[in-house]
């Protein structure tokens, strides 16, 4: 998946901050610093080619990359709200409890969902610190010094 954006700030020799339009695809995997509503989002990008402050660049994430977050985003808490709706259910129907039976079930279903999300959070770290999941600058489109000579 290519896209185009600005390089706003250079955080290390290898990191940079790049401003560009939301992908409908990329939806808010945590790897961006935006909020739902916002058109530009703010991402971290491998910049081993050395863009600078101001350069227009084409940067590049594997589909499969985007694809495999937004699963361990969005499956993952659905199945743990699944599995502890429908485990619960049944689980109280064998053991003869059949008051509140929905009630208790749907609570408990939120309750894994959420320990799924804690589990996410714990492990973002280790999510953002993996170049796998990062976007590449590719190219340098326009310079932001070719820019100053115009």
């Amino acid at each position: 998946m290519n896209q185009h954006g600005y390089i706003v700030e250079i955080v290390d020799s290898v990191t940079a901050k790049l401003k560009l339009k939301r992908h409908s695809a990329c939806a808010s995997c945590g790897k961006c610093a935006t909020t739902s509503e916002e058109k530009d989002i703010i991402v971290e990008v491998d910049n081993t080619i050395g863009a600078k402050v101001g350069d227009r660049v084409e940067v590049n994430m594997e589909t499969v990359n985007v694809l495999k977050a937004a699963f361990i985003a969005y499956t993952i808490p659905l199945v743990a709200l699944l599995s502890g709706t429908v485990g619960t259910f049944y689980f109280l129907k064998m053991i003869s409890i059949t008051n509140n039976i929905e009630i208790i079930s749907g609570l408990v279903g939120l309750i894994f969902t959420f320990i799924s999300f804690l589990i996410l959070k714990k492990n973002d770290k280790k999510f953002r610190g993996s170049k796998e999941y990062i976007p590449i600058v590719t190219r340098i489109i326009v310079s932001s010094e070719s820019e100053m000579i115009l």
